[in-house]
């Protein structure tokens, strides 16, 4: 039996609030859809009072490279997971304010051939750097290892634990994120606050500003978007009321009430005080997407026919790790995504209070492309 990997790297993401349908439907075509999807079958998968960090942006380029490859029933569903979406090379705005980048390789090994024709089109719209290396070699994963690294400044050091003989290719994303703060805090007034977590109160550092952002409340969640240097990117806070659990509210999220809260967002003075937060979250993929629909190129009867001409590929593992450090200044982000293959209503109070100190959802999405680079959940500090 032969294997592939495909790898992809990712960033953090966020969530949003709504109530609604349970578990609805993403609108056909639609970016935002697939994120919240996917932000929603991940949490499904993880513990009550786990934090969650996912980046929909770097699992849809992953998973749209390999459905490059895919046929038949195989393609339907990924195409079906992927929201109709494909998830190609794009230039994401960095710039001398932030970083944004997210980098595509493909790693072939020397002895298994694939079509000329898959390599020329990762090449052209995914802009791949494709190389054929001994899987045998120790050397190789080293060298996965270390891109990896270099394209997420150091923050996924390793994806890749051990390459065995039946391993053949692998296609790894890489996303990461560095910006500052359009509206900084100022780090002399944190102060240490509770955090009344799932697992009870905590002592952590609370930042603290009086700005005016926009900001709302809807469906009894208070929502403020905090902007990046040059307004392109923003996270956007979640802070669900206190009677609220976050965890219920995760599955009712649809994307009408995603676009209802973001339309009621309106500029006002708000004194909002949030946590310092650095995550790092491991997660293996594999339930989540085959909630979403992708269950044939798990199983014996996978079509990877636009990969290679001989050869049953099946889909053996989907990995992510992630990484977010959210301070005073701005927020740093990456992730690491690995896909692994084998054979066979407005309060009129002109100023709002939001003071997050309970569990809440995050989010940071790109105004341009309406991208959600990174989506999380924090229940625990």
């Amino acid at each position: 039996m032969k294997k592939i990997i495909a790898m992809a790297a990712c960033a953090s993401i966020l969530a949003v609030t709504g109530c609604g349908q349970k578990n609805p439907q993403p609108s056909e075509g639609s970016e935002v859809g697939f994120a919240l999807s996917f932000f929603q079958k991940t949490n499904s998968s993880v513990n009550y009072d786990e934090n969650l960090l996912v980046s929909p942006y770097s699992a849809g380029v992953a998973l749209s490279m390999l459905a490059e490859g895919a046929e038949g029933q195989t393609r339907a569903e990924l195409d079906d997971a992927l929201n109709g979406c494909i998830f190609k090379a794009e230039d994401l705005g960095s710039n001398d304010s932030i970083v944004v980048k997210s980098a595509n390789s493909v790693w072939v090994g020397d002895n298994f051939s694939i079509k000329n024709k898959y390599v020329s089109l990762l090449e052209k719209d995914y802009d791949a750097f494709v190389i054929t290396q001994n899987f045998l070699d120790p050397a190789t994963v080293h060298a996965i290892n270390n891109w990896c690294s270099e394209n997420t400044a150091g923050k996924i050091k390793s994806i890749v634990d051990r390459l065995g003989s039946n391993d053949v290719m692998i296609l790894v994303n890489a996303l990461y994120f560095n910006a500052p703060w359009q509206k900084a805090f100022d780090a002399e007034s944190t102060r240490k606050g509770v955090f009344h977590g799932v697992k009870g109160a905590e002592q952590v550092d609370m930042m603290t500003q009086r700005n005016k952002f926009r900001y709302a409340q809807y469906m009894g969640c208070q929502m403020v978007e905090l902007p990046y240097a040059g307004g392109r990117y923003s996270m956007y806070v979640v802070l669900p009321s206190e009677s609220m659990d976050v965890n219920s509210m995760i599955p009712y999220i649809s994307e009408s009430a995603f676009d209802a809260a973001m339309g009621m967002l309106d500029s006002r003075e708000v004194i909002l005080t949030m946590p310092k937060f650095k995550l790092e979250t491991s997660l293996v993929l594999n339930d989540a997407l085959q909630d979403m629909g992708i269950e044939t190129a798990f199983s014996g009867a996978a079509d990877f026919k636009g990969i290679a001409a001989t050869g049953n590929l099946v889909l053996e593992q989907v990995k992510q790790k992630c990484y977010i450090d959210v301070t005073e200044e701005g927020t740093e982000a990456a992730a690491v995504t690995s896909v692994q293959v084998r054979l066979t209503s407005v309060d009129r109070n002109p100023v709002a209070r939001m003071t997050v100190d309970r569990p809440y959802l995050f989010f940071i999405q790109d105004s341009q492309s309406g991208n959600i680079l990174f989506a999380g959940k924090v229940v625990d500090l």
